[in-house]
């Protein structure tokens, strides 16, 4: 396995992650209908598959005892995975408050 590919991939499913809630932020403001509840789970789990391929980065460096890469990247994959986990909550989070207000005016 190739693994530097988990670092592209972990790059792509945390913009996925983003760009789930900001597509259905997009598609209530021009139609006024959301993609539904599943979204916030795509989401999520987008983001969460992200932070497990850095985990399992991680751990192929220590498997390979590359304790210098480790040493390297350890303080920034903390902040990057903190940052990534904390915007793709409040995105989501804002996500479902519009949904309710829409679904509040339909009624």
């Amino acid at each position: 396995m190739d693994y530097g590919m988990l670092n592209l991939a972990s790059i792509v499913l945390g913009l996925i992650g983003w760009a789930v809630p900001v597509f259905q932020l997009g598609r209530m403001v021009k139609s006024g209908t959301g993609t539904g509840r599943y979204g916030h789970i795509l989401s999520m789990g987008a983001c969460a598959l992200a932070i497990w391929c850095q985990i399992r980065y991680n751990e192929y460096l220590i498997d390979i005892e590359d304790w210098g890469a480790i040493v390297d990247t350890i303080d920034a994959v903390r902040k990057v995975a903190l940052f990534l986990l904390v915007t793709t909550l409040v995105v989501n989070l804002v996500t479902a408050h519009m949904e309710n207000a829409l679904d509040k005016e339909e009624t």
